[in-house]
């Protein structure tokens, strides 16, 4: 019998070299992200633990992101535990409030590459996968274990498998196909599963593309999510992680997976898509739905705040104005994707048409600032979740779609689709 991607990277990771679905390991962990829970929740566990040293600061990110800079004293008391934190380990890699969302820093500073095991603080860690690796969100206990040894115990999870063929239509981009399949599978449709996905759609898609699929897969439910390697991850390695050794993992052709799902966009497109309140899963064709007026558009997170995603919103919004009453805040994920974004004019484009452009933070996404909604106010947003109270107040609304959807509502005031525009 052969192995899964996540079988095979897990069992790398183990004494015995063994890691079948279902087992229980225990497992080496490669690299750990924390984010702002170090300093609320992890390290008074590690004082529990009279923990004195991090098992190896050279595999330690620590970021503080999701309240960036502190818009009020508990978040800066925080940071600040964080800094002292970083200083006193000697931890290598560190960025402040300055540099970004953790899962987009991780990945720009390169340190992630195929065959690792990483585990972060934050459930939306399941992002790595799309550079070939096997990554989860943990929690504060789970996280401080990993500071103090360097291991992790889990359960091997099984894992489902998609392949995708046929091409994306123009303005759909891979936050619909997530959109899509989510919808599909519910938000337990993967629970505890590694959901794995190949195919020359996938093959062909950028990076950044693959990390918004990896990124969602959480909220099927999914304990990670892995794509093989193409030329773009290839590429990026190049240029970020050229000094450090890798192999490309593949599944065995003998691998066993609890299903195969086929998904031939030749033959079923997809259609933009908007994910309504308050479930990630109740999603729908943006041309199915009645005309709902917003009072916010947001484009930013984790999911949705990179490069293409500001290329594509500024190719909507180029010589217009965006709709009156409506606000369109704009958060790079990374100050790195800032820069790039600044250089090739999509800020200034983005400005023009009348968006508030932030610096790079969770901000929004997590109700924390720059972004917070109101009792009633109605959001488009290309982050990952529309929890009841995601964003703000608990009666505010919150609908998921693409960059592509969100800048195309922010011009009509209504949720529209983008290829109307």
């Amino acid at each position: 019998m052969g192995y899964t991607l996540a079988e095979k990277i897990l069992a790398a990771h183990t004494e015995d070299g063994k890691a079948d679905a279902g087992d229980i390991i225990d497992a080496a962990v490669d690299f750990l992200m924390v984010h702002e829970v170090l300093g609320s929740r992890i390290i008074p566990v590690l004082e529990e633990m009279n923990f004195e040293k991090v098992w190896d600061p050279s595999r330690v990110l620590v970021v503080n992101d999701h309240w960036a800079p502190a818009p009020n004293a508990e978040s800066a008391l925080i940071h600040m535990k964080n800094r002292e934190f970083v200083r006193e380990q000697g931890i290598k890699h560190f960025g402040d409030v300055e540099c970004g969302i953790c899962h987009q820093v991780l990945a720009e500073q390169g340190l992630v590459v195929p065959g690792n095991l990483i585990i972060g603080s934050d459930s939306h860690s399941t992002t790595y996968g799309a550079f070939n690796a096997f990554s989860t969100g943990l929690a504060a206990t789970d996280s401080a274990l990993i500071l103090a040894t360097g291991r992790i115990w889990l359960r091997v999870p099984e894992s489902l498998r998609f392949d995708v063929t046929g091409n994306l239509s123009r303005r759909v981009m891979s936050k619909d196909l997530i959109l899509s399949i989510i919808k599909e599978l519910g938000t337990d449709g993967a629970n505890y599963q590694s959901m794995e996905f190949h195919g020359p759609t996938i093959d062909e898609m950028t990076v950044g593309s693959r990390m918004t699929i990896c990124n969602m897969s959480v909220e099927a439910g999914a304990k990670s999510c892995i794509m093989p390697i193409n030329k773009q991850v290839k590429d990026w390695l190049g240029e970020r992680a050229r000094e450090r050794e890798w192999t490309a993992i593949t599944p065995d052709d003998e691998a066993m997976y609890i299903d195969r799902i086929t998904i031939d966009l030749s033959e079923d497109p997809i259609e933009p898509m908007v994910s309504l309140p308050h479930s990630p899963a109740n999603g729908e064709a943006v041309s199915e739905i009645d005309s709902i007026e917003i009072d916010q558009a947001f484009i930013g997170s984790c999911t949705n705040g990179r490069f293409e995603d500001l290329k594509i919103a500024a190719d909507i919004v180029r010589g217009k104005k965006i709709h009156r009453g409506v606000r369109l805040v704009v958060t790079p994920a990374s100050r790195d994707t800032y820069l790039a974004a600044l250089r090739e004019g999509f800020i200034e484009t983005l400005i023009e048409a009348g968006a508030i452009v932030t610096n790079s933070t969770c901000g929004a996404c997590v109700g924390g600032h720059l972004g917070v909604l109101g009792p009633g106010e109605v959001c488009v947003s290309s982050s990952n979740r529309n929890f009841r109270g995601r964003m703000g107040h608990p009666d505010s609304l919150v609908y998921l779609a693409s960059p592509a959807t969100v800048a195309a509502s922010a011009l009509k005031g209504v949720i529209t689709d983008p290829r109307e525009v």
